[in-house]
Formats: C-alpha cells, structure tokens, sequence
C-alpha cells in the first residue's frame, strides 16, 4: 500500500481533475464527477447507475462534507480493487450541507473496493490530513488548470 504521500497522487490522475465546472450545485458536481470517470476509462456507463445510487445512499446518512469548503462524497463498490477518485475544485459549491455551513470549494468523489476497509481508510486518513493542510489548500484554489493541481497535490500530500 503506498505511504500517505503517494496515496493520493497515485490515484487521482491530471484527466480526473476538474477545475470549476458548471454548474457547482452537489447534484451536479456529484454527476459531473462520474461522467468525468466514465469517460476517462475509469467505469463503466453501466456502473453509473449504481455508483450514482451508493453516493446518494451514503450521503443520505448524513453529509460527506467534512468542513472548511471539502466535502468527500465516496461509496464502497464491489467492481474494483483500487480506488477511483475524481477531484473538482469550485468557485462556492451550493447544497452539500457543509458541518460548518460553509461553501464547497474542493470535492474529491472517491470510489473505494467494497471488502478492502484498510485501503478504504488509508485513503480517506491520507486525503482529510491533505485537507486539513490550510496551505495545501489555498495553493489548489488557487489552481488554473488540472496539471497545476497535480502537483499542489505532488507537494502537498
């Protein structure tokens, strides 16, 4: 498994980084994230419904956004055995029910394997440290392009 700072920059690619698309509402940013995925190779047109579903379900359980304008959708599937994540970086991101009330402006959907918790986990632990970074994350804000972002995430994670 590798280490917390490769972890994320070994998954997520310069193709799956969005910067500020539109619209910025949760819905939309969630649909474009996933379309993002299937039309990098990433899934299947056939998996949309059901990652589409998972995220609702667990997003249904109480909001994925963690605070300080991140929010961290994700869902276990049973069709990898690595993780697929995809990143936008928004202007203010509307209706995620941020824990502070604050706007979105990071969202990175993550797709976990289903009976994998320690990679589930070191992930998630690797990607909220990287978050929690205040500098890490004016850097990636302030990002123009997807390559930019990459390495604010090469430097940062």
């Amino acid at each position: 498994m590798p280490s917390g700072n490769t972890i994320i920059t070994d998954n997520i690619s310069p193709e799956n980084i969005l910067i500020r698309p539109t619209p910025e509402d949760r819905k939309s940013v969630v649909k474009t994230l996933i379309e993002n995925l299937v039309e990098t190779g990433k899934l299947a047109k056939s998996q949309v419904s059901s990652v589409s579903r998972l995220i609702k379900e667990r997003e249904d359980m109480g909001s994925t956004a963690i605070g300080g304008g991140v929010a961290l959708p994700h869902a276990r599937v049973k069709f990898t055995d690595r993780i697929i994540c995809a990143y936008a970086l928004l202007e203010e991101g509307e209706g995620f029910n941020s824990l502070d009330g604050a706007p979105v402006s990071h969202v990175f959907l993550i797709l976990s394997p289903k009976d994998d918790d320690q990679t589930h986990i070191a992930f998630l632990k690797a990607l909220t440290l990287f978050t929690r970074n205040h500098v890490a994350l004016h850097a990636l804000a302030g990002c123009k392009t997807a390559k930019e972002a990459c390495s604010v995430m090469q430097d940062y994670a």
